[in-house]
């Protein structure tokens, strides 16, 4: 598959999920721009929310004129306010993200999905690409046009992985997509995708290939984020305690985001991307059907 026909596939699962899926923008009251989401605070919705004292100025068309026909005071209906969320997308580019061509496909696609997500609701999207410390903003024009990792410098081989702290905006929709592949618990990032208000989403590709170890005996392996290699003897045990370990680290992160509040969900690379996201990522509410 050429690189053209690769970001085709990519924009058209994307565009496909997003008739189906979108983030779960449903889940609080937003505050934001004027758009098409029910806010916390008042606007010019149909959906009426209070009234107070007329004040000189105000605008007459929202004069509550048969409260005024009972009781001679002017007062003023006030509305639930339209509004769209700001949404922060930050994707972790490490080298294990693109390990195989369907795990970096499905990332893309994630990425791609997002955007359409924010467009869709005439939400202002702003995306961060993320390898241990170092931030980078991405236009999110390069997403829709299926350019933006060719706008990314290299990884230098044995570089940190870890994310850094990530800048999201208060009161945001802030989405992570990362697979989650590095040493250490979960709280310093999920501490920050809970605070702020807004809603915090983690979305997590995964191989089914990587919860296994397939190989037996000496096999030479390479660490894909440092480039280093070594000899490991991988017999029944060994295999049986990776397996092990790789369910106990995404259980973490699950029991993890549960306990913050955070939306938590692992999307597998194989498949189309519209029938993955019907499984733990509706099921966890970190997507909504959009109908």
């Amino acid at each position: 598959m050429t690189d053209a026909e690769a970001r085709t596939a990519v924009q058209r699962g994307a565009h496909t999920a997003a008739a189906r899926w979108r983030l779960p923008f449903s889940r609080q009251a937003w505050r934001g721009l004027s758009g098409n989401w029910l806010g916390a605070g008042s606007g010019s919705s149909l959906d009426f929310q209070d009234h107070r004292t007329y004040v000189p100025g105000d605008d007459p068309r929202h004069i509550h004129w048969q409260a005024f026909a009972r009781t001679g005071a002017l007062t003023m209906k006030l509305y639930r306010a339209e509004v769209a969320p700001f949404v922060d997308l930050a994707v972790d580019v490490s080298a294990s993200m693109a390990l195989t061509p369907a795990k970096r496909a499905r990332t893309d696609e994630l990425v791609a999905l997002c955007v359409e997500c924010a467009d869709r609701a005439g939400a202002p999207v702003r995306l961060q690409t993320v390898v241990g410390r170092a931030l980078r903003s991405v236009s999110a024009d390069e997403v829709r046009a299926g350019r933006w990792r060719e706008r990314l410098p290299a990884v230098a081989a044995g570089e940190a992985v870890v994310p850094g702290p990530i800048p999201w905006r208060p009161g945001a929709m802030k989405v992570l997509i990362s697979d989650l592949l590095f040493p250490g618990e979960p709280s310093s990032l999920l501490v920050s995708l809970a605070g702020g208000s807004g809603v915090g989403v983690v979305l997590a590709p995964a191989l089914a290939e990587e919860a296994e170890l397939p190989w037996r005996g000496n096999v030479e392996l390479t660490d894909c984020e440092s480039g280093v290699m070594r000899t490991q003897r991988v017999d029944e045990p060994l295999a049986s305690r990776y397996h092990a370990a790789y369910e106990r680290h995404f259980a973490l992160w699950r029991e993890a985001s549960r306990r913050r509040g955070v939306l938590f969900a692992s999307v597998r690379a194989e498949g189309e991307l519209v029938h993955a996201l019907a499984g733990e990522a509706f099921a966890a509410g970190a997507v909504e059907a959009t109908a």
